[in-house]
């Protein structure tokens, strides 16, 4: 599912559109800004990666689309465990 942020003020709702091997999740972090990350189709956003966009908590007041959760990282792996 694409992203849709929705802004105060005049301005147009922006997506952010899955397609050509890419996929958008997002994030509302505890200041109240938002952060957009891009990923590989079945590919992982590790815990250190970078949004490709963060907009200010007075910047928007909607986002609809998939926000990132543990499915988005990378599975753990367990040393000495043979699987």
């Amino acid at each position: 599912m694409s992203i849709e942020i929705k802004f105060t003020g005049p301005v147009d709702p922006y997506r952010y559109e899955d397609g050509e091997g890419r996929e958008y999740r997002y994030e509302v972090n505890e200041n109240g800004t938002l952060s957009i990350f891009e990923k590989e189709v079945g590919g992982h956003i590790a815990a250190k990666d970078q949004p490709i966009a963060v907009y200010g908590p007075a910047a928007w007041f909607s986002v609809t689309g998939d926000a990132r959760s543990t499915k988005d990282k990378k599975p753990s792996q367990v040393r000495g465990f043979v699987g």
